[in-house]
């Protein structure tokens, strides 16, 4: 019987870019290594993208994590942010409008990742830019932004997600869970406690969405860490694990950090 309860569509948007030091990108790797594959500027600086997922059912416009947004430029200058695109404005471009999103999705926490899931409003007050979405998160990933590790405290601003808790819009996940058939959450740590990694299916494709757990198509290979990764061993770990599912279906991943391979097998 076949498992599927919607047409289910996908849309991969672009946000903008951004620089990170290639030496952090790539951890343990030295750089004869990782710049033969992945190129730098003379500054060791590589560029990153910030990917994002839009997916449509029948019942349900899925956006899974938002870029960074436009809320914090002045406090990320380090890190070269350009060619920046609303994420609002990319699903105006496919046909929705933002009060039409049900679910936004956010991998974890971090700004690169959740930054556009609030806007300023009109008054300069911060707000949910979905505002009849239901966000999801980790309660994993809740409990360690609100007591973060003095390494990962400054990958987090509170205006990117308290105001989506004030609103009473976010909904935790407390552990893998099934959001309709054939579309799954699944938390894995590592890079952070209780990062999701959406695994999904066309009718056609089966496909995830593994945010940090792969960042870029170099790190499918386990000994690709990042220095970004709070515990390098679990995160190896991790990686294996959700490596190991991926593979077992044959799955296409979607790379949110890797700015010249969006898509690649696991």
């Amino acid at each position: 019987m076949q498992k599927y309860e919607f047409m289910l569509n996908y849309h991969i948007l672009e946000t903008g870019y951004f620089l990170a030091d290639g030496g952090v990108m790539f951890g343990p790797v030295p750089k004869r290594y990782w710049s033969a594959k992945y190129p730098c500027d003379e500054k060791n600086m590589c560029v990153l993208s910030m990917r994002c997922l839009f997916i449509e059912t029948e019942n349900r416009k899925i956006l899974v994590d938002s870029g960074a947004g436009d809320k914090h430029f002045p406090k990320l200058k380090y890190y070269g942010l350009h060619k920046m695109k609303d994420i609002r404005e990319e699903i105006r471009r496919i046909g929705y409008a933002p009060h039409e999103v049900t679910d936004v999705i956010f991998t974890h926490l971090h700004f690169d990742h959740c930054g556009g899931g609030t806007v300023f409003d009109e008054a300069y007050e911060t707000v949910p830019a979905f505002p009849n979405a239901t966000y999801w998160v980790s309660r994993k990933q809740w409990d360690n932004y609100r007591n973060p590790s003095p390494f990962e405290a400054g990958a987090f601003f509170a205006d990117n997600i308290e105001p989506v808790y004030e609103s009473g819009q976010l909904h935790f996940v407390e552990e893998d869970t099934e959001l309709f058939p054939s579309f799954d959450l699944k938390l894995y740590d590592g890079h952070t406690p209780g990062q999701i990694a959406v695994f999904f299916e066309t009718e056609t494709e089966k496909l995830a969405f593994p945010g940090d757990v792969v960042p870029t198509s170099l790190n499918r290979s386990l000994s690709w860490l990042s220095a970004f990764d709070n515990h390098a061993a679990l995160a190896y770990d991790e990686k294996k694990r959700f490596l190991d599912l991926a593979r077992k279906d044959s799955r296409t991943l979607i790379f949110f950090h890797d700015a010249f391979t969006p898509t690649g097998k696991a």
